[in-house]
């Protein structure tokens, strides 16, 4: 006999809460019953049995967790406690979900939050090892109080060393900067960092997808590591051995189009292998900001740039007959954001007609020949200064 739960009492939030709290459902299966359901979250739990079993990859033990999800789940007991922390949660359908975050493939379907998110803000992740010298910790508040004052959000983990500098040098310039965990966010680790995190809760946001009273272990760190990769616009290595959480970090970067930089340090210093085997991997090598405006200049939006746009007569390259492009596929795209001016990365899909992969691939090529840029909102456009191919 097949047995029905009704969800018509919780809200679309709550449905989220509980999907994103059952065991044996990561973000990838949740997002597959959410596709197939065609994202009513709670047809999910009102589903049959047989209804349930026809999505790909789910199994007895993951039907178990739904049907029986109040096992799983006290959600009362949960939402009591973030309210007493004021906190939110937010589901991916959420107003206030991180865009960036949308763009990965394994987005978690909700986020538990303190404080507020600037989705219109520029994120840049400033990472490194907790076992670091002293010119590690003074570059990474150096480079997160300059990024600071010219309105980047730095975004770290609040782990010991390189990550707690970059978070104190965002907060002694007066800046936001963005905490995510590797726990809930009702638990404070390290302990030392108890201050920090109520003034990066007050300056900033506290974020993780972990349920309240999660502690970190070995494997929520690298789960951890993706979301600060997939929150910014690009990552900043400035100490970090070979093996060590950064590298991880910079892997998911690399995987979800994010540009990395690393900062260079002595041959001779382990915390610094990391960071030159990046260099000698691809990575740019980071000496000062200006370096990121170099490889991103879209992220630049100082007077002279901001006072350029698409119309301008500062800008009459635009007006330039179509540079020789040879790839069909990159060809077709230039001319949709040629047409379109600024355009999210969906409606040149749509426009376009082209796989999603292909399109993310295609986008990138342009921007490595300077022909097109992402912007920090995640609008595509054309490069203000094309260069003749």
């Amino acid at each position: 006999m097949t047995y029905i739960i009704s969800m018509s009492g919780l809200s679309e939030n709550q449905s989220f809460m509980v999907l994103n709290a059952l065991p044996h459902i990561g973000p990838c299966t949740a997002k597959k019953l959410l596709v197939h359901f065609r994202g009513d979250v709670r047809r999910i739990f009102s589903a049959t049995n047989d209804q349930l079993q026809t999505v790909s990859g789910i199994d007895h033990q993951v039907i178990d967790c739904i049907r029986n999800y109040s096992k799983y789940f006290d959600l009362q007991h949960e939402e009591k406690n973030l309210s007493a922390l004021r906190g939110r949660f937010l589901h991916i359908n959420h107003n206030d979900y991180p865009i960036l975050l949308k763009e990965i493939h394994d987005a978690p379907i909700g986020l538990y939050a303190i404080g507020e998110i600037d989705n219109g803000a520029r994120n840049i992740a400033i990472v490194g090892s907790r076992t670091n010298t002293l010119y590690g910790l003074e570059t990474a508040r150096m480079l997160a109080m300059e990024l600071a004052r010219r309105k980047f959000c730095i975004v770290s983990g609040m782990a010991r060393g390189i990550d707690t500098a970059a978070h104190e040098g965002a907060l002694a310039a007066n800046g936001k900067t963005i905490a995510i965990l590797g726990n809930g966010i009702d638990v404070i680790y390290p302990s030392t960092n108890a201050t920090l995190y109520k003034r990066i809760a007050e300056k900033g946001a506290i974020i993780s997808e972990f349920t309240l009273g999660r502690h970190a272990d070995k494997q929520t760190f690298p789960i951890r590591n993706r979301l600060i990769a997939g929150l910014c616009h690009a990552v900043i290595i400035v100490e970090s051995d070979k093996f060590g959480g950064s590298m991880i970090t910079a892997k998911f970067a690399t995987e979800y189009g994010r540009h990395v930089f690393a900062v260079p340090g002595r041959i001779d210093q382990p915390s610094c292998s990391g960071c030159l085997a990046l260099i000698k991997e691809g990575a740019t090598m980071l000496t000062c900001v200006d370096d990121i405006f170099e490889d991103l200049p879209y992220l630049d939006d100082s007077p002279k740039q901001a006072a350029l746009s698409l119309s301008s007569p500062e800008n009459e390259s635009l007006n330039a007959p179509m540079p020789q492009i040879s790839c069909p596929m990159e060809r077709k795209i230039y001319e949709i954001l040629l047409r379109e001016k600024s355009v999210p990365i969906d409606t040149v899909i749509t426009l376009s007609e082209l796989p999603a992969n292909r399109v993310m691939h295609t986008l990138q090529m342009l921007e490595i020949r300077g022909l097109a840029f992402k912007r920090y909102d995640g609008m595509f456009e054309i490069s203000k200064n094309i260069r003749r191919q």
